[in-house]
């Protein structure tokens, strides 16, 4: 299955980590964004193309991957996950991001999302934990 992961551009390791484990698995990443970082200082040009070919992937991806804390650009990838209708699991190894509260998105409940609190290394199984 093809997938995409979704998290902020400082757990570009955290990603690598998933990456590597899901590929093992048979599976296909759809857009690595960790091979060019963050294009955040570059150009509105490559901006544009960044967002277009994140787009692209997680419309291309069978399931999204996102892994908390993420980004600014995470919560957009999120919702587009859902809107798209793909499979959605969202990490977090702290439970209370889940929780009503500050730190919680109510996007984290939706009904086609599944939600993951296990260690990092876990992920792959994609399984309730």
């Amino acid at each position: 299955m093809k997938y995409y992961i979704a998290t902020s551009t400082a757990r570009a390791a955290a990603h690598n980590q998933v990456r590597d484990a899901l590929n093992e698995l048979g599976h296909e990443i759809t857009y690595d964004w960790t091979s060019h970082g963050s294009v955040r200082e570059t150009s509105q040009a490559r901006l544009q193309e960044v967002a277009h070919a994140e787009f692209q992937a997680i419309l291309d991806a069978d399931f999204v991957v996102v892994l908390l804390p993420g980004g600014k650009g995470t919560h957009a990838e999120l919702g587009f996950a859902i809107a798209a209708k793909k499979g959605v699991f969202i990490h977090s190894e702290d439970p209370a991001v889940f929780e009503p509260g500050s730190e919680v998105c109510a996007f984290y409940h939706h009904a086609d999302v599944t939600r993951l609190i296990c260690p990092l290394d876990r992920v792959h199984c994609l399984k309730n934990s």
